[in-house]
C-alpha cells in the first residue's frame, strides 16, 4: 500500500513539474495573450502585443525587469497616445543608436507569437515596407538553471542594403549596481565615456559613483549624467545587482575585429534614469545587410539570488565566482 501511495505521489509531482514547464499563452500586465515560460523558480513573461519584449524575468517572484503599471495593456494604436521610448521591460532594438533606420514598427508594434516547445517561444514582426526589414526574436529558457537565451534575427527582405546592429535595451529595476570587465587596451582614458548632454561626449569623465578595479568597471550609484558607453572586454558579460537581492548577468559576444557603429564605437552602454530604471545595453557590430541576408545576435541571461551589498560595496570575488560558474546553453 505504501509503495503504491509513493508511486502515485511521484507521478503527481512529475505531472506538476511537467505542467509548470509548459510554455503557454496567459494573461499578464493587462494583456490577454502574453506567453509564460516557467521552470522551477524562474518565470518569464514575453509580450507580443507591444514591442516584442520581456515583461518578467523573475526568481521566486522577484522581477528584475522595470515595469510600469500605467503602461499595462498599452498597444500602438491611433486612439491611444504614443508612449516615450521608455516603454517598459526587456527591450531589443536595431542600432546604431544615432543613425539607425526608423524602428517604430518593431519597438512599439505588435508581433506574432509562436510557442516552439515547452521552454521556448518565437516572435515574428511584420515587414517594414520602407526598409524591407523583418525581425524574429527567439526566447529559450534553460530547464536546468533558468538561463534565458534571447536571440534577435534581423532579415533584409527588401531591395536595398541597410546598416544594422543589435542594440539590447533591457530596462531593469532601478538603483542597482552595474559591473562589467573592460578592455585593458580601451581607447577611453577612464575606460568609459559619458554624455553630459545628447550631443556632448566627455572622453575622460570623473564621477564618484564610478571606478575601475582589477579591470572591472563599477557603477555603484546613479552617475552625474545618465548615459555611459564602454568597451566590454572579450569575455563579454555585464552584471547588475538589484536592490531586491538579485544578480542579473548578461553574456554576449564581443567581436574584437568588428566595426561598432555608435558615435563612440563602444560595444556596450548603460543608462541610469535616476533611481527609477537602469537600461543595460549590449551593442553588436554594425553590418551593411544586403537583400536576402540576415544578421543574428545572442544575449544569454541569468538571474541568481545575491544580497544587495551594505554601503553599495559589492563583493567582487563572490560575483566573479558566480559569473564563472554559469554555463551558456548552446542553441
Amino acid at each position: 500500500m505504501k509503495g503504491r501511495l509513493y508511486y502515485i505521489i511521484l507521478i503527481g509531482l512529475l505531472s506538476l513539474q511537467h505542467a509548470l514547464a509548459q510554455s503557454r499563452f496567459a494573461p499578464a500586465f493587462g494583456y490577454d495573450s502574453c506567453v509564460l515560460l516557467q521552470s522551477g523558480r524562474i518565470s518569464v513573461i514575453i509580450d507580443p502585443n507591444a514591442g516584442g519584449r520581456v515583461l518578467e524575468y523573475a526568481l521566486d517572484g522577484r522581477n528584475i525587469m522595470y515595469v510600469d503599471s500605467s503602461q499595462n495593456a498599452w498597444v500602438s494604436a491611433a486612439a491611444i497616445p504614443r508612449l516615450s521610448s521608455h516603454i517598459a521591460g526587456g527591450r531589443f532594438d536595431i542600432g546604431p543608436s544615432r543613425t539607425k533606420v526608423n524602428t517604430d514598427l518593431f519597438f512599439f508594434g505588435s508581433w506574432h507569437a509562436v510557442v516552439e516547445g515547452p521552454y521556448s517561444v518565437s516572435l515574428y514582426s511584420n515587414i517594414d515596407v520602407k526598409t524591407g526589414l523583418q525581425v524574429i526574436r527567439h526566447f529559450v529558457l534553460s530547464p536546468s538553471d533558468g538561463g534565458l537565451l534571447c536571440r534577435q534575427v534581423i532579415m533584409n527582405k527588401g531591395n536595398e542594403s541597410v546598416p544594422v546592429a543589435h542594440w539590447g535595451r533591457t530596462m531593469a529595476a532601478g538603483h542597482g549596481i552595474c559591473i562589467m570587465p573592460v578592455a585593458n587596451n580601451s581607447r577611453f582614458p577612464a575606460k568609459y565615456v559619458m554624455y553630459s548632454h545628447r550631443d556632448t561626449l566627455l572622453v575622460a569623465p570623473k564621477d564618484d559613483a564610478i571606478r575601475v578595479k582589477d579591470s572591472l568597471l563599477l557603477i555603484t550609484d546613479v552617475p552625474r549624467y545618465p548615459k555611459l558607453e564602454m568597451d566590454v572586454s572579450s569575455s563579454g558579460w555585464m552584471a547588475y545587482i538589484s536592490t531586491n537581492d538579485l544578480a542579473f548577468i548578461k553574456f554576449f559576444t564581443v567581436d574584437t575585429n568588428g566595426y561598432y557603429g555608435d558615435i563612440s564605437g563602444a560595444n556596450a552602454s548603460v543608462w541610469y534614469n535616476g533611481t527609477t530604471m537602469t537600461e543595460l545595453e549590449p551593442i553588436g557590430p554594425m553590418v551593411m545587410l544586403q537583400p536576402g541576408e540576415q544578421y543574428s545576435f545572442d544575449e544569454y541571461w541569468f538571474l541568481k539570488s545575491f544580497p544587495f551589498p551594505a554601503g553599495r560595496k559589492p563583493d567582487l570575488n563572490k560575483l566573479l565566482s558566480l559569473v564563472s560558474s554559469l554555463k551558456i546553453l548552446k542553441q
